[in-house]
């Protein structure tokens, strides 16, 4: 097992979705090469959207990298990089 993709929820986790309401959302942003046009936004950003419990992208175009914000309930940060890779882009090892 992967365990930066956990099978599933904890039901001990306080934030487990069936004992909280409320939404636990996290923000990363993610260093991208390759990314330097509005073509690339149209790219990236549906193919992002796409994965369930992803609620917002925004594309820097200028500084290469996309900021998502998401459910870790949902998915994980390594879901989104494998949605990257596949869009004909790769996660950078930093931001400019």
């Amino acid at each position: 097992m992967d365990p930066a993709r956990p099978a599933g929820p904890d039901p001990a986790d306080p934030f487990f979705g069936e004992r909280s309401g409320d939404a636990v959302l996290e923000t990363i942003e993610i260093a991208t090469e390759g990314e330097d046009c509005d073509e690339c936004v149209r790219k990236l950003r549906p193919t992002l959207k796409r994965i369930s419990g992803v609620r917002d992208v925004k594309v820097d175009v200028e500084h290469e990298r996309v900021i998502v914000t998401f459910d870790p309930r949902k998915t994980h940060a390594p879901d989104l990089h494998d949605a990257i890779l596949k869009s004909g882009y790769k996660p950078a090892p930093m931001a400019d």
